[in-house]
């Protein structure tokens, strides 16, 4: 089935998007440059073009050379990351550091729940938004997993502050440095939330506007390595994961990765082979609109950390 997928995904991706090609000649290059300075939005300095445009011209030679390698079950993808090194995309956008003393565990949990063919997407009701250079990962999983907590068994319609836990659960997290999802749930549950438009996303670390907000769940509740797929039939899901090699993910089954966990996103469902729907805050032009099809079972250590908002 998976290769059946990377057939099809690959005629349709190469089909669509032209600069994916089994070469790349240095006016290919050039031109592929200029869309993406031109899609992203990007401008250099002089020194810094030549600079940035080195790093463009290696990381899309590694994105051709993935595509071209049928053992894959994903396809990569120019996005906004391209002109970023791997040191970079780290530091800047996978800030969660686990808990002290906490180490991953290698044993592949059964998941319980999991009937045949079954498919769970809560996709429709989600936002995806964007961290942008920001490393509040674990802002936006635990906003996320509010929101869908309310859309979904309370069908009200939040849309909730990031910038608000970034600034005032201070005591908890390093704002743009990094923080912890359960934590953040907790911290709504105590103080409230205030709706975006009262408290706007700015991405960056500021001083608090306000303690409390008007929105509050009743808690936050752990659930256990065997337990996300039933988890997950309520409603969507906070996980960490090890996303060192997701930058230039674009479709397919993902499972290129260990369990270094590192940054914090959304559950969303599972598919009918079990594979994890993940919502992710790098905006809508990365992944699938915004999301990633992610292998089953503990890939990249996503059932090890899960929480929900209660």
């Amino acid at each position: 089935m998976q290769k059946t997928f990377l057939v099809s995904g690959l005629t349709l991706l190469l089909s669509t998007i032209g600069y994916i090609q089994n070469q790349q000649p240095v006016d290919n290059v050039s031109r592929a440059f200029e869309r993406f300075k031109m899609r992203y939005l990007k401008s250099y300095e002089l020194a810094e073009e030549a600079f940035r445009r080195a790093i463009f011209e290696q990381n899309y030679a590694k994105i051709l050379a993935h595509n071209a390698d049928r053992k894959f079950t994903y396809l990569a993808d120019i996005n906004q990351f391209t002109d970023l090194t791997q040191d970079e995309f780290v530091a800047i956008y996978l800030t969660y550091t686990p808990p002290m003393g906490w180490q991953p565990s290698d044993e592949e949990v059964v998941q319980e729940g999991l009937i045949p063919n079954e498919k769970v997407d809560w996709r429709s009701k989600v936002r995806v938004k964007s961290q942008e250079s920001c490393g509040a990962s674990w802002a936006f999983s635990a906003v996320g997993a509010v929101e869908a907590f309310f859309k979904i068994t309370k069908n009200l319609d939040y849309n909730l502050s990031e910038q608000q836990l970034i600034d005032c659960d201070k005591a908890k997290s390093k704002g743009c440095n990094g923080g912890y999802p359960d934590l953040a749930i907790k911290y709504i549950s105590t103080n409230g939330v205030e709706p975006e438009d009262h408290y706007p996303y700015r991405a960056r670390d500021l001083a608090c506007a306000a303690i409390t907000g008007r929105y509050k769940n009743s808690g936050v509740q752990s659930i256990p390595n065997s337990g996300l797929i039933v988890a997950i039939k309520e409603y969507p899901i906070s996980v960490c994961v090890d996303a060192t090699n997701w930058s230039n993910y674009r479709m397919g089954v993902f499972n290129n990765c260990n369990k270094n966990i590192n940054h914090a996103v959304l559950a969303v469902g599972y598919d009918a082979s079990g594979n994890w729907i993940i919502k992710n805050s790098w905006g809508t032009s990365w992944g699938e609109n915004g999301f990633m099809t992610l292998k089953a079972g503990d890939t990249c250590g996503v059932t090890q950390m899960a929480v929900k908002a209660i």
